[in-house]
């Protein structure tokens, strides 16, 4: 009797799991995926408090349990708002979050993963809080409309008399992302290779990691800038730790933590930084040289000065009157980029044409690069079996070259 009601229990839980696939257009893929990259960097102590409201959403959605659909009677659009990814992704969907604010009256409640990368991009703007991703899924059908934002913006949920009433642009807006959203989408649950298909979708359509946000019609995006909100109380902070009265360049050696103890393949070598910085002392020796990093980062040799661990709003001021900024493709490159911050960037999986920024200098290997999204492992196990060639092809020297012309440009003197 008891291993009939498992097996009852069991294929119950299949047919779930397949209904919700089918339904959900590939998320539950994509949150598994999340869940796996958290438990890998933060232990699975992390990942249960966000499954549990993503149940509870799941299930309020299904057998429509009690929830807040009607909780607002003002006539403010009321959105929650949830951006994946990294710091460079939460910069990239705040372009969506601009357009929003643009197209109507209303606020906007950010849930995100990283809350640190959320109140650093999202915090300090007008009517929009940033609340633990957590509580996304278990909240969101109290919102007027609800948006999962990663290389395509999903509709959660809406509500269409209070939108179509309030401000009908948006509405047709949802409408449009909806009514196309079979053509807009890449319908394959595996994440890696969903967006590598969307890569190249974006390739033959001349999009980027910006502009596929457009969804078809449906937003702008006109270009590559959102505001980033600037405290003033740290450019104090930034006076008087010195770097005011210095001339200095920023270099990056680290990423994202996806999985804890290993490095991503998209890392440059820290010998050929560690031979970069001599170049740039024998060369500039007025220049001083800033590492900025985690509180994990691993020490460059020979920089002037090491920066871990500090805040966000710091590091804001410190890329933003550098001379130059020197990384892998990463979240730091879209900060410095976005505060108007040349950049020389070394890209090796990840491709140049989605992420890259036509006025940073992209330097790249010409025998082996763009391979992310190949296979499931592709930020940490080369697909070719090289090991990473494509970083290890692109010399100190030539970064070097290009740093100085950069630095040349801008009419720093070279001697």
């Amino acid at each position: 009797m008891f291993w009939g009601i498992l097996c009852i229990i069991l294929l119950l839980c299949c047919v779930l799991e397949a209904f919700l696939l089918i339904r959900d257009n590939g998320i539950v893929a994509q949150l598994m995926t999340a869940a796996k990259n958290m438990a890998a960097a933060q232990g699975w102590k992390a990942v249960f408090a966000p499954a549990v409201s993503w149940l509870i959403g799941r299930v309020r959605d299904r057998i429509k349990l009690p929830g807040k659909k009607d909780s607002f009677s003002d006539y403010i659009i009321h959105i929650a708002f949830s951006p994946s990814g990294g710091l460079g992704d939460y910069i990239i969907s705040a372009k969506v979050l601009e357009e929003l604010q643009d197209v109507c009256e209303c606020t906007i409640d950010v849930f995100c993963e990283k809350e640190a990368f959320g109140q650093a991009i999202y915090g300090s703007r007008k009517n929009v809080c940033v609340k633990p991703w957590r509580d996304f899924e278990k909240s969101r059908n109290s919102y007027d409309l609800a948006l999962l934002v990663e290389h395509f913006v999903h509709i959660k949920n809406y509500n269409s008399a209070r939108l179509s009433a309030l401000s009908p642009p948006l509405y047709r807006k949802v409408g449009y992302i909806l009514k196309n959203w079979d053509r807009l989408y890449v319908d394959i649950p595996k994440q890696c290779w969903r967006e590598r298909i969307q890569f190249e979708r974006c390739r033959a359509l001349g999009l980027d990691r910006w502009t596929e946000l457009r969804m078809g019609e449906a937003f702008a995006v006109a270009d590559k800038k959102v505001r980033i909100p600037m405290k003033p109380a740290y450019r104090e902070m930034w006076e008087k730790n010195g770097y005011a009265d210095k001339t200095y360049i920023t270099m990056n050696y680290g990423t994202d933590v996806m999985r804890a103890g290993l490095k991503q393949l998209k890392m440059w070598p820290k010998e050929y930084y560690e031979k970069l910085v001599k170049l740039i002392h024998q060369k500039l020796p007025e220049i001083k040289i800033v590492q900025l990093g985690d509180q994990r980062a691993e020490r460059i040799g020979g920089c002037d000065r090491y920066v871990f661990g500090e805040s966000l709003e710091q590091i804001k001021w410190i890329l933003k009157n550098s001379l130059a900024h020197v990384d892998c493709e990463g979240g730091l490159v879209h900060l410095a980029t976005q505060l108007g911050t040349a950049c020389i960037v070394l890209f090796g999986p990840t491709p140049l044409h989605m992420y890259g920024y036509e006025e940073n200098c992209n330097l790249q290997s010409s025998a082996c690069h763009n391979c992310m999204g190949l296979h499931e492992d592709w930020a940490y196990s080369c697909f070719t079996g090289c090991g990473g060639a494509c970083m290890r092809e692109v010399e100190a020297e030539d970064v070097a070259e290009h740093l100085f012309a950069v630095l040349k440009r801008n009419n720093q003197k070279i001697r």
